[in-house]
């Protein structure tokens, strides 16, 4: 039991997390709810349709606006990356060109180099 929560001890967290926040959205949701129909003189009933028909309604327009934002910084972050900015890829080659440029001039040959560095540090491509 100790290993598999160790393992997967992140989407236990993330599930959790959601779970209470989740609750948390119900108990206030009910709240909310039984205040305005004792404000309209009727007796609010937890198993009522009209309450669970509130809460589906707020749980799936957060739901609809977290997506939203997600999709949008996701779209953002590939449109960014493609374009080269900081955060790509590419900046790590620019940089090692840059590198072999440098040793060439010192009369070093780089693939020389590159074979005395650990494996962990050789290219794989």
């Amino acid at each position: 039991m100790r290993n598999w929560l160790r393992d997967r001890g992140l989407g236990v967290l993330f599930v959790s997390i959601f779970l209470v926040t989740w609750a948390g959205q119900l108990v206030f949701e009910w709240l909310d709810y039984a205040n305005d129909e004792r404000a309209h003189g009727a007796d609010p009933r937890f198993w009522s349709e009209g309450f669970w028909a509130s809460f589906w309604q707020s749980t799936l327009e957060n739901w609809q606006s977290e997506f939203l934002q997600l999709s949008a910084f996701t779209i953002a972050c590939a449109y960014l990356v493609y374009k080269g900015s900081s955060e790509s890829a590419d900046g790590g080659e620019r940089a090692e060109a840059k590198l072999d440029a440098l040793l060439e001039l010192q009369g070093i040959d780089p693939q020389e180099v590159e074979q005395r560095l650990p494996p962990k540090f050789r290219k794989t491509r």
